[in-house]
């Protein structure tokens, strides 16, 4: 009998489907299939069905000992006692710093910088799944003299522009943000004369400024700030043309003093996320990206529902859909960290408690072949 051979591209089509572990596992199978797996179009395709495909979206943990390791989240609510730090250790020394700054096509971005030389910031990628990283590919300097103004005025985010095949940092300071491209040497500056990127330093409970993280969404870099009159506002960087849009929340929404707004991503819609005064925690949704009149109604939950004590002070943040509901996080100095699940069609919810994680950041982060370098 003689052996089957398969068409070179049927081989291809059945490859895109597997997880990340296998390929860099079936690279050693023979030359051509290394060739293949290698190869950027293959590499494309395979995080085009990932990306689609919302069962392999992962979250993110940093653990109390400086580890970071990404989790599909039914582990994290089904089996968290296994949960470990055997992720990559960012505890590199006293000194230095590793941040979190964004996360883009499977890609990790950091800002690494020391509390002897924080005027000058380097950044690196790190891709999780085949545990490659980068070298410093570019660097940020800043004119601050304390280490406390440096991490609370300078903010950075990164994001990719598809059709340049593009990766971008945005940093975002008083007046001002700044935009470079990997590959290049240059920060494009760009004046913001009447907003200022929202600022939780001074008034967020616990670490609940980790949250307020600028979402990447289609080409551009989206954040929260204040215009001159002091109302928040919404600015979308466009990293195809380094322009910017300012945009406004929804019209029902009050500006509460003690729960300040966040913005995220869910279903590859733009969303803001705020509080009523002790009633309800509430979702719009922006169908249209940059269209104002597209903001519509997505959640509106109850904090009876929840089953928050009210006298705790807390944060929530939306992590993603969940199967017939919605993923939160929900934390507090008193309680810790929570991960809720509101189930909309009975108001039920499911609280798990997890040990050893120091915080979660609520990015879509897929497993990719993309390389860092």
């Amino acid at each position: 009998m003689s052996p089957l051979f398969l068409p070179e591209d049927v081989i291809l089509q059945v490859l895109s489907y597997l997880p990340v572990k296998f390929l860099m596992q079936l690279r050693c199978v023979s030359k051509a299939w290394n060739t293949i797996i290698s190869d950027p179009k293959f590499i494309k395709l395979h995080l085009q069905r990932s990306t689609k495909d919302r069962n392999l979206t992962q979250i993110l943990c940093l653990f109390k000992d400086s580890c970071m390791q990404p989790y599909p989240l039914k582990t994290l609510l089904n089996t968290p006692s296994i949960l470990d730090s055997t992720g990559q250790d960012f505890s590199l020394g006293a000194d230095t710093r590793y941040q979190l700054i964004g996360s883009c096509n499977g890609l990790l971005c950091f800002r690494v910088f020391t509390f002897t030389d924080f005027q000058n910031t380097l950044f690196q990628l790190w891709n999780p799944a085949t545990n490659a990283f980068s070298v410093s590919f570019g660097q940020h300097s800043n004119s601050h003299t304390h280490i406390c103004d440096y991490l609370r005025f300078s903010r950075f985010s990164f994001g990719y522009h598809n059709s340049t095949d593009t990766y971008k940092i945005l940093y975002m300071g008083p007046n001002k943000f700044e935009i470079f491209s990997y590959g290049g040497n240059v920060w494009k500056l760009i004046q913001l004369f009447h907003v200022v990127p929202l600022d939780h330093w001074k008034i967020a409970p616990g670490k609940r400024c980790i949250f307020n993280h600028d979402m990447y969404l289609n080409d551009t870099i989206n954040f929260l700030a204040r215009d001159i009159a002091q109302h928040i506002v919404i600015i979308s960087v466009n990293l195809g043309t380094d322009t910017y849009q300012e945009l406004l929340p929804p019209q029902e929404f009050v500006e509460v003093p003690l729960h300040l707004p966040t913005i995220s991503v869910l279903e590859d819609s733009l969303c803001f996320c705020h509080h009523t005064q002790k009633t309800h925690f509430i979702i719009w949704k922006m169908k249209e990206l940059g269209i104002e009149k597209s903001w519509t109604l997505f959640l509106k939950i109850s904090y009876q529902d929840l089953n928050i004590g009210i006298k705790y002070r807390y944060f929530m943040a939306p992590l993603c859909p969940y199967e017939n509901g919605i993923a939160l996080i929900l934390a507090n100095r008193r309680r810790g960290l929570e991960v809720i699940i509101y189930n909309w069609s009975d108001n039920r919810i499911e609280k798990t408690r997890l040990s050893n994680v120091e915080w979660m950041f609520p990015y879509d982060y897929v497993e990719s072949l993309v390389s860092p370098y």
